[in-house]
């Protein structure tokens, strides 16, 4: 669908036309979309209807800022598959459109395109004012882009153009929060500002300590994210438009700022050859598995022996690199999986203080007793305790990796007498099908190796 001109005359011997189009989908359909049922109805699609009253509000000032037309109103017309409009001869010389509207027959404006400076002039890429030359017996053509007005009120817009771009916001809500891991109060919202990056487009937005409704130009399936605040290292993120069109004033998106003022961190990731870790199995008490790729706690079903097969798994992080002033906050093992290992949610709980109904998952728990890598067996494993176990429930997640939090592994909640030789990982609280299955440092993938993240806080020294 497209829209057309015929003329409308200024009596001058030196004139020149200015030419304003509406382009469209072939389907105006398209259109109607736009606006809700309410501003367009069927008998204004009608291919019988021969006239349809719809206008084009325009106002043109000259260079000087004088009033050339003011809120001038040009009829569309039906015409075929399109529609028609008058165009404009103008004196020759240099003019700035200041306003365009589409007015539907009902008094109400439905599209727009916003002027410099308004809330919404972001949303395009050449907000109004636009300047054009009017030359002797030529026509002039501008493509001011458009939005859909909808609720907004008129002041919001100002528009003309040939061949105007309509422009679809995307509305999303977010909230960004002050990331701090080892902080036990509740976290609080933050301001911040983002920028957001689209096909061509790009604008900043102040977030404000709540939740932000915020709207940016549509059309695009990948947006980019830059979230900064004074004092915190920028984060750069990416969502898909069907992310943010998925959030609600109630379940916003949540954007997160690592506060990492109060705390240090040290990241261990060993490989093979720094990395102290080893799987045991029943089905062969005196094989050692210290090379095994997999950190594993599982109960299978053994196709040659038609038996079910249990495999536990130990490992230990080097915490020499953590200085000996250091007090350890807080404790993350990041473990990851290339295939996971199926529960059935039917048959398995996942609480494990509720002791009126059963739960079946595994524990990490402290090795108590020394081992070694490459001599460990099921017939010698080591011995752990329960004391400061962490549950690890049956899991459905949408990535390939889960973060655990072991602090009290390393900082006792419940205070022992025993050493430290490093975590267990066995099923819980009795062997149950499958189990769990990740990466160890024998893995060939680096990146998807055990990780221990560890938050601390130095001794402040007095000047």
């Amino acid at each position: 669908m497209g829209l057309y001109s015929c003329e409308k005359k200024i009596p001058d011997s030196d004139t020149g036309k200015l030419a304003v189009s509406l382009n469209l989908s072939d389907d105006p359909g398209q259109l109607k979309s736009a606006v809700s049922d309410s501003v367009f109805t069927d008998t204004l699609f009608n291919d019988t209807t021969d006239v349809m009253t719809f206008h084009l509000l325009v106002s043109v000032e000259d260079i000087d800022g004088n009033p050339v037309l003011t809120d001038e109103m040009i009829p569309l017309y039906k015409f075929g598959s399109g529609f028609v409009s008058e165009d404009v001869e103008l004196n020759t010389g240099q003019y700035r459109l200041i306003k365009f509207m589409v007015i539907n027959p009902y008094g109400q404006v439905v599209f727009a395109a916003p002027v410099q400076g308004s809330p919404l002039a972001y949303l395009v890429n050449k907000p109004l004012p636009i300047n054009f030359i009017i030359k002797a017996n030529s026509v002039t053509n501008i493509s001011p882009e458009v939005l859909p007005v909808l609720n907004h009120p008129p002041g919001d817009f100002g528009y003309v153009n040939f061949g105007v771009q309509i422009v679809r916001p995307l509305v999303f809500y977010v909230i960004c929060l002050l990331d701090n891991p080892i902080s036990s109060s509740v976290i609080q919202p933050t301001e911040a500002k983002l920028t957001v990056y689209g096909n061509n487009w790009h604008y900043a937005f102040k977030l404000e300590a709540r939740v932000n409704r915020l709207i940016i130009r549509g059309g695009s399936d990948i947006y980019s994210f830059i979230l900064e605040k004074a004092g915190y290292t920028p984060q750069k993120m990416r969502f898909t438009a069907r992310q943010l069109m998925a959030t609600s004033k109630e379940n916003p998106l949540v954007l997160k700022i690592p506060d990492s003022s109060a705390y240090k961190i040290l990241v261990l990731q060993p490989g093979p050859d720094a990395g102290k870790d080893a799987m045991v199995s029943n089905l062969d008490a005196d094989k050692n598995y210290g090379s095994h790729p997999y950190f594993e706690a599982t109960f299978l079903t053994e196709p040659v022996l038609t038996v079910m097969r249990t495999n536990r798994s130990m490992i230990w992080f080097n915490l020499n690199s953590l200085p000996k002033s250091a007090t350890i906050r807080k404790v993350v093992m990041t473990l990851f999986y290339d295939v996971p290992i199926p529960w059935d949610s039917v048959d398995y709980t996942t609480n494990p203080v509720d002791s009126t109904r059963p739960w079946f998952g595994a524990v990490l728990q402290q090795i108590v007793e020394p081992w070694e890598e490459d001599t460990v067996t099921w017939n010698t494993q080591p011995k752990s305790i329960e004391t400061n176990q962490v549950y690890l429930s049956p899991f459905i997640k949408n990535a390939n990796f889960i973060d655990i939090d072991v602090t009290r592994l390393y900082v006792p909640l419940n205070e022992i007498n025993y050493p430290n030789y490093g975590i267990f990982f066995k099923l819980y609280p009795t062997e149950m099908f499958p189990g769990f299955r990740f990466a160890s440092s024998d893995y060939p993938t680096a990146s998807m190796r055990p990780k221990l993240t560890i938050y601390y806080t130095l001794p402040i020294i007095a000047d």
